[in-house]
């Protein structure tokens, strides 16, 4: 039995036999794209430390990782890695040495003239072999995001009937990212603006660094990305009735329909700037697009957040069902 972890080959078969790996380990999910890992690699800043490997046994692929230089954290010191193994072999033991073992030893060697203090990685706590592997080679759990779901038929439309109504009669609107992107020409600033603030107040175990112009580009214009299912919150209180303008922006939620399977949407950020919380927009935001998605064909809703996040509480009360939460973990070097 020959074991090897080399690099990855950035040709389509190799990717469709990573992508066929993660399939595997994660058959809830909508499969992920050739187009959609094509478009990260494409666009993957090509001045920061990013590497790719496989992991062969007898010659063939049965897992796949990336370690990289986490340079959207405002701290130095840190590397980040994941990695997947093939159900079939994700508790592998090979040379006496569990598979995982093997990875983490690979990525200290792409890392060894790297000042590196902590090595960030994550998990699903339901995984067990991967947490016990984690906790017993030095990690430490710092970050619980339970992932939750909606049914999108199961509904309740009537019990917030009238939510929404409340909302939008103090002034606020919400209107499709598609919509803004015909009618207002400062939709752009306005929606970068919002982004930063929004998601520099997500809680993480490490600072953010606030989002660049080109980096907020990439994301727009991700295969991943549908403007017509992405609403904003703006504030047009202060303007003139009847006015051709937009107001700021006070909050936003991106929903994006799977590229694999359109009937499941996933929620990539939702959130309220702080001048304009405390007043009923995130929920009623949130109640705009479970409507969107059951008049164009979702099924389902799935987002994930961490547990004492205010956002999470709103999507149980809403109805969404929590289900295995995903763990950050660190490790000290």
């Amino acid at each position: 039995m020959e074991f090897r972890i080399r690099p990855f080959n950035p040709v389509d078969e190799e990717y469709l036999v990573c992508l066929a790996i993660g399939n595997a380990c994660w058959p809830e999910y909508p499969p992920n794209t050739l187009e959609q890992w094509k478009y990260r690699d494409e666009t993957a800043r090509k001045d920061k430390f990013r590497a790719r490997f496989v992991l062969t046994l007898d010659g063939v692929i049965i897992g796949y990782g990336d370690v990289s230089d986490p340079y959207w954290l405002n701290v130095e010191g840190r590397i980040q890695f994941s990695h997947m193994v093939h159900p079939d072999h994700e508790e592998l033991v090979v040379y006496r040495l569990p598979v995982h073992s093997h990875v983490e030893r690979h990525v200290l060697k792409l890392i060894s003239d790297r000042p590196t203090e902590v090595l960030l990685t994550g998990s699903r706590e339901d995984k067990t072999a991967r947490v016990n592997w984690l906790i017993d080679n030095g990690y430490a759990a710092v970050m619980r995001y339970p992932s939750s779901s909606l049914d999108v038929a199961t509904f309740d439309f009537d019990a917030w009937q009238g939510f929404v109504e409340k909302v939008e009669s103090s002034g606020i609107e919400f209107h499709t990212l598609t919509h803004l992107q015909e009618h207002d020409p400062d939709w752009h600033a306005k929606l970068h603006e919002a982004w930063v603030e929004i998601d520099l107040d997500v809680p993480g175990p490490n600072e953010p660094k606030p989002v660049p112009v080109d980096e907020f580009d990439k994301m727009l214009k991700s295969p991943s990305l549908r403007p017509e299912t992405n609403l904003i919150a703006v504030d047009n209180s202060s303007l003139p009735e009847s006015s051709p303008r937009f107001g700021p922006y006070a909050g936003l939620t991106c929903v994006n329909p799977a590229l694999s399977d359109s009937s499941v949407w996933d929620i990539w950020l939702t959130g309220v700037r702080r001048n304009w919380r405390r007043r009923g927009i995130a929920t009623a935001i949130k109640l705009k697009s479970i409507a969107q998605a059951r008049d164009m064909g979702g099924a389902r809703l799935e987002t994930g957040n961490e547990e004492n996040n205010p956002m999470y509480d709103i999507n149980i009360k809403l109805g969404f069902k929590p289900s295995p939460a995903w763990q950050d973990y660190e490790k000290q070097l």
